[in-house]
C-alpha cells in the first residue's frame, strides 16, 4: 500500500507541475482536477485500509519531469490496476476505492486525449 501512496502523491506533484506549464485550457483543466480528485480519493483508500490492517510505514516520494504526461498517467493506471488485487488485500471495500482511483485516471486520459 505504502507504494500506492508513493505514485499517487507522485502523480499529483507531476500533474500539478504540468498543470503550470501547459499552454493548453483543457489540459490545464483536466490536469487541475486529476490532482485535486487523487488525493480525496487516496485519503479514502488510505483511511479504510489502515481501520483494516492498521497503520502505513512511512515512504518517500521522488519526482522528476516526464515527456508526456498522458502516456505517463496511463502507466501508472495500468500499474495501480494491475495492482489492485494485491492492493486491496481482500478486502471488497479498497478494492472498491482503488477502483474510483483507477476511474479518475481513465477519465483523465480520456480528457487530455480527446477534449481540445
Amino acid at each position: 500500500m505504502e507504494e500506492l501512496v508513493i505514485r499517487v502523491f507522485a502523480a499529483r506533484d507531476v500533474a500539478h507541475r504540468e498543470h503550470l506549464r501547459t499552454q493548453s485550457y483543457s489540459q490545464h483543466m483536466a490536469l487541475n482536477a486529476f490532482y485535486d480528485e487523487i488525493i480525496d480519493q487516496i485519503d479514502e483508500i488510505v483511511e479504510s485500509y489502515q481501520g483494516q490492517f492498521g497503520l502505513l510505514g512511512d515512504y518517500q516520494i521522488e519526482t522528476s519531469p516526464v515527456a508526456n504526461i498522458t502516456a505517463w498517467i496511463q502507466s501508472e493506471m495500468d500499474w495501480i490496476a494491475s495492482n489492485r488485487d494485491q492492493l486491496a488485500n481482500g478486502s471488497a471495500s479498497i478494492g472498491n476505492l482503488i477502483d474510483s482511483l483507477v476511474a479518475i485516471y481513465q477519465r483523465t486520459i480520456y480528457k487530455l486525449t480527446n477534449l481540445q
